[in-house]
């Protein structure tokens, strides 16, 4: 059977389960192992080995550069393949026990600091400095949504999928409550927003309403709606979230801000005001303790320093 046709009925089985953004990595994947294999003249999944998986992960990293994790993501895409050609076409697992996956050795999670934070907040109040007019500047018409959006990261940890997918029936605005829908793994969930994230939440959703009525007379924001959506009414994506989180940090002058970090902030700064470890992994959508644990780590740091630092034994020189 040709690659390709295996790949059909995969996509038959399996698309439903998986995420769209899943979908879309192992898209990219597959295309890039079935033109590797073209370039070999293997065009049957029967005739594939594990001298030709080892062969393409290896041209990953060498010939094409990429970053290991990025090369872990097609090791685990190709064993999901197999994993299900071994039981629907009856052959063996060439990855499985047989292909040692790309090691990746995790980062310490960088969070933001509350200055970092505040910057950022007041940065979405106004544009960068117009090239024609040095030192003018003006208010940006999506200043409400944008400080509702890092409130509402800083306060759920939410992935950037997870809040983009965000629709209005999905936030009880009566508790502060989130439903995640379909968190990683396809696993439901329930987050929730501060004081200070629900006010902010609250004046863009007014704001969002009057700008409706102005335009249309009507005022009414649907319940399919997004949570947050872009100037013109769309659901927000990945790529416009990412663009605004990087133009704001970049109008705050705090580098590599990216999404994720706020996820990092709102796990290690959960832990260091005293929130139960196995409630934050539940917060965040984990299946197990193993990240959580990374940010344990950071926190005990801290508490090392504390000691370190302000130890009454030593201070009193006792």
């Amino acid at each position: 059977m040709q690659l390709t046709t295996a790949l059909e009925g995969f996509w038959l089985s399996k698309a439903r389960s998986l995420s769209q953004n899943t979908v879309n990595d192992y898209n990219h994947s597959y295309g890039r192992f079935v033109r590797f294999l073209s370039g070999q003249h293997i065009e049957d999944i029967e005739t594939v080995t594990p001298q030709h998986i080892n062969a393409f992960l290896t041209w990953l990293d060498t010939d094409q550069g990429l970053a290991p994790k990025t090369i872990l993501n097609h090791w685990i895409a190709l064993s999901a393949l197999w994993t299900w050609a071994e039981k629907e076409l009856e052959l063996p697992h060439i990855i499985r026990g047989r292909i040692v996956p790309p090691r990746v050795r995790r980062q310490q999670p960088e969070p933001y600091t509350k200055e970092n934070v505040k910057r950022m907040i007041e940065a979405c109040d106004q544009t960068d400095h117009w090239r024609t007019k040095p030192g003018v500047r003006t208010r940006r018409s999506t200043a409400k949504r944008d400080k509702a959006i890092l409130f509402t990261l800083l306060d759920t940890g939410l992935r950037a999928s997870e809040l983009c997918d965000l629709r209005i029936e999905d936030y009880d605005k009566s508790i502060g409550k989130l439903i995640v829908r379909k968190g990683k793994g396809g696993k439901p969930r329930s987050v929730f927003l501060g004081y200070t994230a629900r006010s902010a939440l609250w004046r863009y959703l007014e704001d969002r309403q009057r700008r409706r009525k102005q335009d249309t007379g009507d005022s009414k924001l649907d319940k399919t709606e997004g949570l947050f959506t872009t100037a013109s009414g769309r659901h927000l994506t990945r790529d416009n979230l990412l663009h605004m989180i990087q133009a704001v940090g970049r109008r705050a002058d705090v580098a590599g801000a990216t999404v994720h970090r706020w996820r990092h902030t709102f796990a290690i700064n959960m832990l260091r005001n005293g929130c139960n470890p196995y409630a934050l992994q539940e917060l965040l959508g984990h299946s197990d303790m193993e990240t959580v644990r990374l940010y344990l780590k950071i926190v005990d740091q801290d508490l090392r320093g504390a000691v370190a630092s302000a130890s009454p034994a030593d201070q009193w020189r006792l």
